[in-house]
């Protein structure tokens, strides 16, 4: 059997993808990624180690204009997919704009169809999908409410194997690797497109307490806030973007985070509890609901964007580093090294 695995247009649906791409290639399953010439996995398709299909999908926006194109774009990407699902083939769609191509056309050609959701509450592709899925794999346990039970298993988020890898490296050996002292370490990441209302709100933090830290603030920001920290010669490492999470994530002590479900689930393999400043404008508002759970199991704190005042930050941060070990023992509970496996348990047994 080959699987067809769609996932992209931001990072939050792509790197769970990625992940069981990698896993699928670790075992000798052929597969192929689909995914969207606009997602971020266009700009780091050279990441993909398969065959990949990019369409030219476009999400579900606001205006009459955009959702027309919206319906003709995902409708001539579905086409184009039709001729390659032939055989002994099945999909797997992990949500948003990019997957419902993939989903479309497995329904379209009467081949099996396994949904992912990453979030709390379902993207409008997979609440639409869900009705034509074989199974459907969650992270949280809110999001049941949304599907068909005898579907639902939770599974959690697949992660990428150098993540994965990444946990046996010493918190030592990766602040030594990153050029930081041995002292408590600030994480600060606002998603895969960076977040500028994080970016400030971290600036202001680094500048009130000079903690040493580690702060990935998206392209946008970055030139302005590495010149800011040198000028102010605070210790923060400053990254667009980073390939080295496990490293990054071991090296650190707490982390100022937004909420997404590929996040979440990467601090929870490392034990990293955070203060979680959710995405307002989220669909759903899933990032909020997503870092309730996390907040409800004692793995971490939440605070709404519109409340982040500076003082309060700080003063959440150091009430998560006096308790640290407890904060981490319990978003460690939330992780599941092993979700690709379970996941390809279900599609070996069901999808022939």
């Amino acid at each position: 059997m080959r699987l067809f695995v769609a996932g992209g247009g931001t990072g939050g649906h792509f790197f769970p993808a990625l992940a069981l791409i990698e896993c699928l290639k670790d075992r000798g399953m052929p597969s192929v990624f689909v995914g969207a010439l606009r997602g971020i996995e266009s700009r780091l398709r050279d990441t993909i180690p398969v065959e990949s299909l990019l369409l030219p999908s476009y999400p579900f926006t606001k205006g009459l204009g955009q959702r027309a194109l919206s319906l003709f774009k995902n409708a001539e990407s579905s086409l184009r997919l039709l001729r390659h699902l032939r055989g002994q083939v099945a999909g797997v769609v992990f949500g948003g704009y990019a997957g419902l191509p993939l989903g479309l056309a497995c329904i379209l050609r009467r081949k099996p169809l396994f949904l992912h959701e990453q979030n709390s509450v379902p993207s409008r592709s997979n609440a639409l999908l869900s009705k034509f899925a074989k199974r459907i794999f969650i992270t949280f346990e809110r999001s049941r409410a949304y599907f068909p039970q005898d579907k639902v298993v939770k599974v959690g988020i697949p992660v990428r194997k150098s993540l994965l890898e990444g946990r046996h490296t010493s918190q030592e050996e990766a602040r030594r690797a990153l050029g930081l002292e041995e002292e408590f370490t600030l994480l600060v990441m606002g998603g895969s497109q960076g977040a500028s209302f994080l970016n400030q709100l971290a600036m202001e933090v680094f500048l009130k307490t000079g903690w040493q830290g580690i702060h990935i603030t998206g392209e946008r920001d970055y030139q302005s806030l590495k010149s800011l920290y040198a000028e102010k010669k605070l210790r923060v490492l400053t990254l667009p973007f980073s390939h080295q999470m496990g490293k990054i994530y071991r090296a650190s002590s707490v982390a100022l985070s937004r909420a997404g479900a590929s996040s979440i689930a990467e601090l929870s393999l490392y034990g990293l509890p955070a203060l979680f400043i959710p995405f307002p404008h989220a669909v759903g508002d899933h990032q909020f609901h997503n870092a309730e759970e996390i907040q409800e199991m004692g793995g971490g704190l939440l605070l709404r964007q519109e409340l982040a005042q500076t003082s309060q930050v700080v003063s959440l941060l150091e009430r998560i580093a006096r308790e640290r070990e407890l904060f981490s023992r319990n978003i460690s509970a939330f992780a599941n090294p092993l979700a690709c496996e379970r996941m390809l348990e279900y599609i070996l047994q069901e999808g022939g």
